[in-house]
């Protein structure tokens, strides 16, 4: 049984795809990736971002201020 499906699928004559194919899936795959990547930075990395950069603002916003760096010890951001 198996045979004869593989010997009429050899005989059949299949079209070449068309000369936009890759092209259309390309776009439709960099679509797909700038879609998944653009919610991953957002979900995964901005908050992580946001964090550790607040800390630098409010350390030189601190530092203009007072004109003395933050005291490690009494660090409230361990």
């Amino acid at each position: 049984m198996a045979t004869d499906l593989f010997d009429h699928l050899a005989e059949d004559n299949i079209p070449e795809p068309p000369d936009e194919f890759d092209q259309e899936f390309h776009t439709r795959l960099n679509r797909t990736l700038l879609t998944i990547q653009t919610f991953e930075m957002c979900i995964r990395a901005l908050p992580w971002f946001l964090r550790h950069f607040s800390q630098a603002v409010v350390g030189a916003v601190r530092f203009t201020m007072t004109g003395q760096y933050e005291d490690p010890d009494k660090s409230e951001f361990k």
